[in-house]
């Protein structure tokens, strides 16, 4: 049997009486792209902070291709990469500048920069320096610094904050071809519809707890997931649950939400309605909204 690529076990995280972490439990697949998905708090960011070696104490184990992580740290450090938050960098100094510097002070040579610039497409860039590259570039620079030892495995923190819809679609395409490429790949993220456009797995997080793992395959998206505004929720809800093509979950006096493979689903769904009730909307959702809806 495979190893996970990464593997937490029963890892938990105190900050005085605030539990960061409740005993987390996640298996991460080799060569996966992997979401861990939640709101703000939920222990996303605890998690990789304690990865990189940013927080020192915790509860619990964690093994790399199923090799004890916790027993040295440092030898497992080495087979990821990190992008942990925004990046920084010497302004006044060209993209390739800075990487060089980093690779002096990390021991490394200069033969991965060049195709680190490549993959990141700052190639044509690489001699310009840095107080001239937008946000977007600046991110992209920052993965690249993350690639220069080759490392099995990448851990990046909501590495799509702040961009802007290119530069959202342009990182996304980095990530997918480091991912047919072998890399596995670690995201977290708080915005579901990139989750299901980007990733093969997530876990969902909640108050430091794992909720569930989702596999964001075939079968997964031949689902349609829609949020349903109406008068009355619970008669709707009553009427829809004759109809076993319907997954019905009510949210609250007004809404539901309504998963089904049926064609034509939002006119199916209108018709229905219509006849008891008004549909004051009717919005197609990412799958996982199931999972956020309290």
């Amino acid at each position: 049997m495979i190893a996970p690529a990464l593997c937490f076990q029963h890892v938990t995280k105190k900050f005085e009486n605030i539990v960061a972490l409740d005993s987390i439990s996640i298996d991460v697949p080799p060569n996966s792209i992997f979401g861990l998905l939640g709101p703000n708090g939920s222990g996303k960011s605890t998690l990789m902070r304690i990865l990189s070696g940013l927080i020192k104490t915790w509860d619990g184990n964690i093994s790399i291709s199923g090799e004890d992580y916790s027993s040295s740290t440092q030898g497992y450090i080495n087979k990821l990469g990190f992008l942990i938050e925004a990046p920084s960098f010497y302004e006044y100094l060209s993209a390739i500048e800075n990487l060089k510097i980093l690779s002096r002070l990390t021991n490394l040579n200069n033969d991965k920069i060049k195709e680190a610039l490549d993959v990141v497409n700052l190639t044509d860039r690489a001699y310009d320096k840095v107080k001239t590259f937008s946000y977007g570039m600046k991110q992209r620079l920052g993965l690249a610094q993350c690639l220069l030892h080759d490392p099995e495995m990448l851990i990046l923190d909501e590495p799509n904050n702040g961009l802007d819809p290119s530069g959202i679609r342009e990182m996304s395409k980095i990530i997918n071809n480091l991912h047919k490429n072998g890399k596995t790949i670690c995201v977290s993220t708080h915005i579901l519809s990139e989750v299901d456009t980007l990733c093969t797995h997530a876990a969902i997080l909640k108050k430091g707890k794992h909720i569930a793992t989702v596999k964001l395959d075939d079968d997964y998206h031949a689902d349609a997931t829609y949020l349903l505004t109406v008068d009355n929720a619970s008669r709707c809800f009553k009427l829809l649950s004759t109809d076993k093509d319907f997954d019905l979950k009510l949210v609250d006096d007004n809404s539901l939400i309504v998963k089904t493979r049926v064609e034509d689903a939002v006119k199916v769904i209108r018709q229905k309605i219509s006849k008891t009730d008004t549909v004051h909307s009717l919005s197609k959702q990412s799958n996982l909204i199931v999972y956020f809806d309290d």
